[in-house]
């Protein structure tokens, strides 16, 4: 889509020395790339809009003059508000401030009948407001897109904590017409960092970049391919084990452009310049087992890293006499060294001798149909409810945690009810890789397993840990409130 704003952006508010009015802006892509042939959208959605600064100005008009798309492209209307007359017309409206996300119409763009690829025409903009300047912009429209394939591929097998790693990336023009400017997005996560900055990209902090190379530097031709002058390299983290890196590139004009609040917080890098040169790339000295990665428009590599987690269960104690309720917290705890940024398996087997009467359960996750973190299981493994669903009263549970980093912890929260003094055995919890594409490699399987314990002592069913806690608190207060009364008795005599 094409965007068209009115406005004065951010650092270019100001007053006219001579009127003394705020000076807009039309601020437009430089070019729209319309889709054609049987796989590409007939039709592409073309729209603009229209900004005041930071409160609105009266009505506008934007005139438009299609006259040079004759043969080249058709332009449609996409709205009935703003009706498409070729070869010019107008449309109107009031200016709505940038706060509310301004005023604007939409329009369709297709090939016309004989059209080829790398045919183009510019769509000219006039807008007017009373009481403000003119302003004039133009848009080129061209028949066909440009499409870069990403490639990137490590420059070894495994790699250690705390280690660097180079990857390099390969560009191959799959589209219709010529790459005109590049745009690179790289992000990076899991304890994967860059380890340079080049002077012409922009970053947020370590794990984010964004290089826009115009057409001076780099042009890639329809099926040509291009690759980096040098590998990236980058550093990893001590705990780092599945480290990601994407690679996302597109042609400038059908690339994605961050708001300006977005935009703003990645700052220029000062190192040597990033480059790209002809060709596929040499893999020569690389290992050819070592990781790769290919998408359409972006390739998410992952590294393997030669780390463990150890995942420990945890199991928590029901205490309590015989009929009352006791909380027990079941969970899992990753003892590292690596951080697992994968779903782990804890598994519940309630003791013996007690009934769950409650289990986790969000409603906010019921109401949008989402998966609760635990699951009530039958004899044979297979749930007992709708995975969404508040889930009922069984003998087995399989929750899902997030190990994270070493040390983290998650537990889950149950209520049993004690039923009958009894040899409570049975109660387990067993945590368990959750996901085969990111084994945690645990190192220690003796304490993927631990004992639910219950604790019963004499009493009425009422007579809780709960109410035991309460009444100590409570008894120490009277204690305490006594001996400050003995001590301001004796002060007074």
């Amino acid at each position: 889509m094409v965007v068209l704003v009115l406005g004065v952006p951010a650092g270019l508010l100001g007053c006219s020395a001579l009127s003394g009015t705020s000076r807009p802006e039309l601020d437009v892509p430089f070019v729209f790339y319309v889709s054609r042939g049987p796989e590409g959208d007939p039709e592409s959605r073309f729209g603009i809009r229209e900004q005041s600064g930071e409160q609105g100005s009266g009505r506008y008009t934007v005139a438009f003059d299609a006259t040079d798309l004759r043969g080249v492209a058709v332009l449609k209307t996409g709205q009935d508000d703003c009706p498409v007359r070729l070869p010019t017309f107008r449309c109107g409206g009031e200016l709505v401030d940038r706060r509310h996300g301004g005023s604007g119409q939409s329009f369709r763009v297709s090939p016309a009948d004989g059209a080829e690829a790398g045919d183009s025409a510019v769509l000219r903009y006039r807008l007017t407001s009373p009481g403000l300047p003119s302003v004039t912009a133009s848009t080129r429209i061209v028949i066909g897109k440009p499409a870069l394939a990403v490639e990137t591929r490590a420059d070894r097998v495994g790699v250690t904590p705390g280690g660097r790693v180079a990857v390099s990336l390969t560009l191959r023009n799959t589209g219709d017409v010529p790459a005109r400017g590049v745009s690179l997005f790289i992000s990076t996560r899991d304890g994967l960092r860059m380890a340079g900055k080049h002077r012409n990209c922009r970053y947020r902090g370590t794990t984010s970049a964004w290089c826009r190379l115009p057409a001076d530097d780099v042009v890639i031709p329809p099926g040509a391919s291009y690759h980096l002058a040098a590998p990236e390299a980058f550093t990893l983290a001590d705990d780092a084990t599945y480290p990601t890196v994407t690679f996302e590139a597109a042609g400038l004009g059908a690339d994605y452009v961050p708001p300006e609040e977005t935009a703003s917080q990645y700052a220029s890098g000062q190192g040597s310049a990033l480059r790209y040169l002809p060709g596929a790339g040499q893999d020569d000295g690389k290992d050819a087992g070592a990781p790769h990665a290919t998408g359409e428009s972006a390739a998410h590599l992952q590294l393997a890293v030669r780390s463990t987690s150890d995942l420990v269960a945890l199991a928590g104690t029901a205490r309590g006499p015989v009929g009352s309720r006791a909380d027990v917290r079941v969970g899992v705890r990753n003892d590292g060294p690596g951080a697992l940024p994968a779903k782990v398996r804890v598994e519940f087997t309630v003791p013996a001798g007690t009934t769950v009467v409650s289990s986790p359960y969000d409603p906010e996750r019921d109401e949008e149909v989402i998966d609760q973190v635990c699951r009530a299981l039958a004899a044979d493994g297979s749930p007992l409810a709708e995975a969404s669903v508040r889930q009922p009263s069984a003998r087995r549970y399989v929750c899902t945690a997030q190990a994270g980093k070493a040390g983290a912890t998650t537990t889950f929260p149950f209520t049993l009810r004690i039923d009958k003094e009894t040899a409570h055995r049975g109660g387990r919890v067993t945590v368990a890789d959750g996901d085969s594409h990111h084994p945690s490699n645990d190192p220690k399987t003796a304490n993927d397993s631990a004992d639910v314990a219950v604790s019963v002592w004499p009493g009425p069913a009422w007579a809780t840990p709960g109410l035991w806690a309460t009444a100590g608190i409570a008894l120490g207060v009277f204690v305490l409130v006594g001996a400050l009364a003995t001590w301001r008795r004796r002060r007074a005599r």
